[in-house]
């Protein structure tokens, strides 16, 4: 007796307790859940009021939220843990963007190439609504299903071409177009490249962007062919699958230099653009003869790695001062140095030019000196000097001019000469100063001053002096200029009472000279010399 109660006792104490935690149970967590597919699923999801927890990793069902079902959910909270069950459900349809497929006949494509951007929480299946026609050349509709996990479809339209043509045709750089056979999807079907004008007609009525072909150069293009059942695009690949070949050359260079990969190329054969990068860099700290390494790529990616020689001098040469000349400037006038200085050097492009110019003073009449220097990137350094002429401001005035012409003719003419040996004393003294390419046809007075002051000039300053001299000395003389032309040139005539002659005192490079000469014999020499005497005879009195 005592026995059985004890037991009824205990089950009693049990039933208590189990429907205590069944009353907690209720209390805590909701026994079912449902969500949408891709929802994120925390414990939060499943507890009432308040109350906290979280989901015990390692018991229930795994949840996968993109697979719709029923899962079994064990959550901890306050010390206990409570079962849920969780069910996702997907009751959203697939979406997705129809496309067209292009293709030539016999060419079977799966439903899957119909359609791209599909958008669902879980996996869709794509099919045909019923089986396109993949055979016959013409444009037609294909109808596509998509269906995900919760049963929900959706159903697109979409377009199907087959074309008598081929995707693609792959050629090599270099080999200009392939024959238009190459594209062509259909055996024995007639088959050409499209005129220019059918291939703007076709640009135009589709929208297309007219992009020019290069067969050498690597890359996709759009070629249009002309076919029995019309117009159609196909794509030319050029590809780039032969490496370059490459004959370098020895390169010399100054210790310092940089030399690149591209310096070293002689020849190179290839169809395509080569860049060159050295795979180990040429030392030119030290004279001597080395070699280097360097790989040549084309555009296609191939390359081709070459052995450098090379030779590192060092540099002792130093750079070239041009254009230094005597400088003349009148009393309180400014300079320009540098103006017409020029420096160049075998090595470097781009050297400084120094001038020291701390001696002249230009408050002050007299003859000073300018110096200029230049030091190239090795050190090697070149100094000019010149002479700096400060004169009155009326130096070249006409009496001035006059009073110097007087000076010359007393030092090269006697009373006791013939005409026509004062004449040719007069050309041999102006034949006899310096030359400098001026070429800006100053003023007489001004050409005059540098002629018999200066003694140097051109071609004007020779003709003035000449004609001062010669009305100085009381010789008939007349200026002649030459036809205008890229240059000018000036020259004398003279008369001393046997008719008109030339008189042309300017000094020539191949050391010709023109004294007393008839029209016929300078014109023989100016036939020869791109016509360097041409002149217009109507301007002047008969010559000889």
């Amino acid at each position: 007796m005592k026995k059985a109660l004890f037991i009824s006792l205990i089950a009693l104490v049990l039933a208590i307790t189990a429907g205590g935690l069944y009353t907690l149970a209720n209390e805590r967590v909701y026994k079912q859940c449902r969500a949408e597919a891709g929802t994120e699923i925390s414990a939060s999801d499943f507890m009432k009021k308040d109350y906290t927890g979280e989901i015990v990793a390692g018991k229930g069902d795994l949840i996968d939220s993109h697979v719709p079902g029923v899962y079994k959910v064990v959550i901890a909270s306050g010390g206990h843990e409570y079962s849920s069950c969780l069910e996702i459900v997907d009751t959203v349809p697939p979406e997705a963007l129809p496309c067209t497929v292009e293709c030539p006949p016999g060419e079977l494509h799966p439903a899957e190439d119909f359609v791209t951007d599909i958008k669902d929480e879980t996996a869709v299946s794509v099919r045909f609504a019923a089986d396109p026609n993949f055979e016959n050349i013409r444009e037609s509709q294909v109808f596509v299903i998509l269906e995900d996990l919760g049963g929900n479809a959706t159903k697109l339209t979409c377009t199907l071409k087959v074309v008598p043509v081929n995707h693609e045709v792959v050629s090599e750089a270099g080999e200009g177009l392939p024959a238009a056979e190459l594209f062509s999807a259909v055996p024995g079907q007639q088959i050409a490249y499209a005129t220019e004008e059918e291939r703007l007609e076709y640009i135009r009525l589709h929208s297309l962007t007219d992009e020019a072909v290069n067969t050498d150069v690597p890359g996709e293009y759009t070629v249009f062919l002309n076919t029995p059942d019309g117009i159609f695009p196909s794509t030319l690949t050029v590809k780039d699958t032969v490496p370059p070949v490459v004959i370098t050359k020895e390169v010399t260079v100054y210790t310092g230099d940089t030399p690149t990969a591209d310096d070293f190329i002689d020849h190179v054969s290839d169809a395509t653009w080569i860049k060159g990068e050295f795979v180990t860099e040429p030392d030119t700290s030290a004279a001597g003869s080395f070699t280097a390494e360097a790989v040549y790529t084309d555009q296609g990616g191939n390359s081709v790695t070459e052995t450098l020689s090379y030779t590192v001098m060092a540099d002792t040469e130093p750079p070239v001062i041009n254009g230094v000349d005597v400088i003349r400037v009148e009393l309180g006038s400014t300079v320009s140095y540098k103006r017409g200085i020029t420096v160049t050097d075998n090595r470097d492009t781009d050297i400084e030019l120094t001038v020291d110019s701390s001696a002249v003073d230009l408050g002050t009449i007299g003859e000073y000196e300018v110096s200029y220097s230049a030091v190239d990137s090795s050190g090697n350094e070149t100094v000019e000097t010149t002479k700096v002429f400060v004169t009155p401001p009326s130096a070249a005035s006409e009496e001035a001019i006059a009073a110097l012409a007087d000076s010359v003719l007393a030092e090269i003419i006697t009373e006791d000469m013939t005409p026509k040996q004062k004449a040719e004393a007069i050309f041999w003294w102006v034949h006899g100063i310096g030359y400098y390419d001026q070429d800006n046809h100053e003023d007489a007075t001004a050409a005059a001053y540098d002629g018999l002051y200066l003694r140097r000039g051109d071609c004007y300053t020779y003709a003035i002096t000449s004609q001062v001299l010669l009305t100085r000395a009381g010789i008939d003389n007349i200026l002649i200029e030459k036809i205008p032309t890229r240059r000018l040139h000036f020259w004398n005539l003279i008369n001393i009472g046997e008719g008109w002659y030339h008189f042309d005192a300017c000094r020539r490079h191949d050391g010709s000279y023109f004294f007393y000469v008839t029209t016929e014999e300078l014109m023989e020499y100016s036939n020869k010399h791109y016509g360097s005497h041409n002149f217009d005879p109507s301007k002047y009195p008969e010559i000889n």
